[in-house]
């Protein structure tokens, strides 16, 4: 693949993120049932709700920020991790969307892997 097809995929997928974050962050930050009653189901209190619906509101914002794409994108894979372990020990099925947005991340850190230690330019790494 060309690396123009590669950058547009990359910018595709982090507009599908962003978008997903932005969903599921903002539904926890203003109280949605289903993501109170997540939280009611996971026995938390309310109040790591919006820990986790602002990190992923940041991380989402995040992922356009030039130079520090690779840090909103590692902030949402630790959401993420934490995200899947409560639903594989915790939830349960539908599993859906949990490993594909880990795995966007996941993705998004290893694209933007050049940024770490402050360099801003693909292959300086």
């Amino acid at each position: 693949m060309t690396n123009t097809r590669i950058s547009a995929i990359l910018l595709i997928l982090r507009a599908i993120l962003s978008v997903a974050f932005l969903y599921y962050g903002l539904q926890k930050l203003l109280g949605f049932a289903p993501a109170v009653e997540m939280y009611d189901k996971l026995g938390f209190t309310q109040i790591p709700r919006y820990f986790t619906g602002t990190a992923e509101v940041l991380g989402a914002i995040g992922l356009w920020l030039k130079g520090r794409q690779l840090y909103a994108a590692a902030l949402l894979v630790a959401v993420m991790c934490i995200a899947t372990f409560a639903q594989l020990v915790f939830l349960g099925p539908p599993y859906f969307p949990v490993p594909y947005l880990l795995a966007g991340a996941l993705v998004l850190v290893i694209a933007d892997r050049h940024q770490f230690m402050g360099s801003d330019q693909p292959g300086n790494s």
